[in-house]
């Protein structure tokens, strides 16, 4: 019990330095609240005096117009009188007085004139007898209310007067003044705010919108203050309400001079006990000083005695060598892992325990920094070893310094790992065994996708086939009828005329069969050229002019610049526009209501996307896998082969770029491509930028 007695009477010296230094802390914040309160009910009064004054100078103005005898007259008439000259009138007064705006009111709450009338004169929409302001005019009062307007809303104080003529109310008189122009007039540079009996808040300065809730504390006068921490500042609230006026006026003070002055009666009153029971501590430490290094020295031989019994008892190999590398202790472990014992391995080094491979390579170059500051530790090393008896095993070696007892030199750590190496090889097998079969696999399945892959390419030569004996199976049949009519009126000149004419149709009709066949099998061309975007659309519209007054159809287009070129064949580009079109086209004609096509032309640097959408049907579901398959098609058949698509899906990526369809959210279905941009190189070839995504 007596050696905790210092102990005791220092933990009572502290408590007591604490209480005092809690207790001035108290006094001196106590003390600083009294003054600031005082500080701030001398500049609240000066607030109210000031805002009593900024009102005071516009409160007059509806007074003043209730006086006017052009008001009045204004009044007195039904709403034939001319009101430019009150309005002149108004806008005088409004220049000289500096308020936003003078307006007078029938009994109704409609404005009859405005000093804003030049450039306001719909000031106010509609009429304005629900308005506080209006409604305490009416019954005989001096009106007045805060109002938010505008966009963005904007503050302002409306007063109103009543307007007799022969003690007969005939009107309001109104006057509007923003709060800007009402906060210039207070030369406020702390936080201020004016609430309304509700507790609305009208008017603020260096305010946020919403204030957290304050909490009340007594002081040692009696004084009563409100305190409220707000962005991690305490401010001291002091509020006075105005009974004529109905507003409650407050003013916040900043309290962190406060909070100063009470850490620094703190910190002076507890670092001066502080220092004392320093320097009482010192001297006592130094006196125990010495004893406790002769302890340290005693428990020092005891750790390594306790440390050469855990390494001997360890369930790894362990041997300890010096700085030299020479082994000084090595474990039971570690001699059953070697074959050796202490005696035999003593002063000499753990190299002669390796293989003479070159795995050892990683820990002689670490035994050679042992003692010196190159030295790393070694950490999970896999290496071979050799036992006395010549054989080789697998292990791992870690190597690491004594931090607790550097003295004592470095721990090698060995771990025999024979039968991990025996599982690792095992699983090798296995894994080998494994991807035998993932490959066996993989082939089987790569044939099923060849099988597949003929036999949709079967698939859509039945198709073609199909659709090309239906396409020429018509044209065939009426050339062969119209020549049957040439052989029986080979003397009637007129009507063998008309017969060629009908005949040169067919064989048209079948030309453009076989030319989509062969537009289909077109090659890429091998070099490509500017090709202007705004022309080619504007050939290609030129071209479907008569569908459109056809179909009523309304085109949204906005043409490109002229400079714009994309990289290509002119010919092919406008073949896509063209197939794209008249798809769209097909697809809106069966559709009633009206018809809508739009064409959107974009470009970046490297890049040219058109999009060509309508508001037709759009795309199903269950054909979008389809859309740009050779023959497939939606139309009756007799009506297309089915290629239209797919010429342009072979012709967009024939040019480096991508094409994607999709249906709108408002409706109809969009076709969307892009294509490389022309640029030239320094040496005059096009450069084409990178190639497209993966067409969907």
């Amino acid at each position: 019990m007596l050696s905790f007695r210092p102990l005791i009477l220092m933990a009572l010296y502290l408590l007591l330095v604490l209480m005092l230094a809690l207790e001035g802390a108290a006094y001196t914040r106590d003390w600083s609240l009294m003054r600031l309160h005082q500080e701030g009910t001398d500049r609240l009064l000066g607030n109210i005096s000031q805002l009593r004054g900024a009102l005071d100078q516009y409160r007059y103005l509806p007074f003043v117009l209730t006086q006017s005898r052009e008001v009045r007259g204004l009044l007195r008439s039904p709403g034939g009188e001319n009101s430019e000259p009150v309005n002149r009138y108004l806008e005088q007064i409004n220049l000289v007085s500096g308020s936003s705006a003078l307006m007078v009111f029938d009994l109704d709450g409609m404005l009859r004139s405005s000093s804003n009338w030049r450039d306001q004169r719909t000031l106010l929409g509609g009429s304005q007898a629900e308005m506080e302001y209006f409604r305490q005019a009416i019954a005989g009062d001096e009106g007045r209310q805060f109002v938010h307007e505008g966009v963005p809303p904007r503050q302002a104080l409306y007063m109103s007067a009543p307007i007799y003529d022969e003690q007969r109310l005939i009107g309001v008189a109104a006057m509007r003044v923003e709060l800007d122009k009402l906060r210039e007039q207070l030369p406020i540079d702390y936080p201020f705010i004016i609430n309304d009996i509700n507790g609305e808040r009208l008017f603020s300065v260096m305010m946020p919108d919403r204030l957290p809730e304050a909490k009340s504390e007594s002081l040692s006068d009696g004084s009563k203050i409100q305190l409220l921490t707000l962005n991690g500042v305490v401010y001291l609230v002091q509020s006075v309400v105005l009974d004529d006026l109905g507003w409650r006026v407050s003013v916040l003070s900043d309290a962190r001079n406060v909070q100063q002055q009470q850490r620094i009666a703190a910190g002076a009153i507890g670092g001066g006990g502080f220092a004392l029971a320093l320097l009482f501590l010192y001297l006592r430490e130094s006196r125990q000083k010495r004893a406790l290094q002769l302890e340290q020295a005693r428990e020092r031989a005891l750790s390594q005695e306790r440390q050469r019994d855990m390494i001997s008892t360890a369930e790894v190999g362990l041997i300890n060598v010096d700085p030299s590398g020479m082994i000084q202790f090595i474990n039971p472990m570690a001699m059953q892992q070697f074959g050796v014992s202490l005696e035999l391995m003593r002063n000499r080094t753990v190299e002669e325990l390796l293989s003479g491979g070159s795995s050892g390579e990683l820990l002689r170059e670490t035994l050679s920094n042992l003692g010196t500051d190159r030295f790393r530790p070694l950490t999970g090393a896999e290496m071979v070893g050799r036992r006395a008896d010549g054989t080789l095993f697998p292990m791992m070696v870690s190597v690491r310094g004594m931090t607790d007892h550097p003295e004592l030199g470095y721990l090698v750590t060995v771990i025999d790992i024979s039968r991990r190496k025996r599982l690792e090889q095992a699983l090798r097998e296995v894994n080998e065994s494994l991807e035998h079969k993932v490959v066996e696999r993989t082939r089987a399945l790569e044939e099923a996708q060849a099988e597949l892959v003929q036999a949709g390419k079967l698939a859509a030569l039945g198709r073609m086939s199909a659709s090309v004996v239906h396409e020429l199976n018509q044209p065939l049949t009426a050339l062969r009828t119209y020549l049957a009519i040439c052989r029986r009126q080979l003397d009637n000149p007129e009507l063998q005329r008309e017969n060629l004419r009908q005949l040169e149709s067919l064989i048209d009709r079948m030309a453009l069969i076989t030319g989509q066949l062969k537009t289909f099998a077109y090659r890429k061309p091998e070099q490509v050229g500017p090709v202007p975007v705004a022309q080619s659309i504007d050939q290609v519209l030129a071209l479907f002019r008569g569908r459109f007054s056809e179909m009523q159809l309304q085109l949204d287009y906005t043409p490109p610049t002229s400079a714009l070129h994309l990289a290509g064949d002119q010919a092919r580009f406008e073949q896509v526009l063209i197939n794209l079109i008249k798809n769209a086209c097909d697809a809106m004609q069966p559709q009633p209501g009206s018809h809508r096509l739009l064409l959107s032309v974009e470009a970046d640097e490297q890049h040219v996307y058109l999009a060509v959408a309508d508001n037709g049907p759009g795309i199903a579901e269950e054909h979008r896998g389809q859309l740009f398959e050779p023959f497939f098609t939606t139309k009756e058949v007799g009506s297309g082969l089915g290629l239209g698509l797919a010429i342009v899906q072979s012709i967009v990526r024939d040019l480096g770029g991508n094409i994607r369809a999709a249906n709108r959210p408002e409706g109809g279905a969009c076709f969307e491509l892009c294509l490389k941009r022309f640029d030239r190189s320094p040496e005059g070839e096009p450069q084409p930028t990178d190639n497209g995504q993966e067409v969907i």
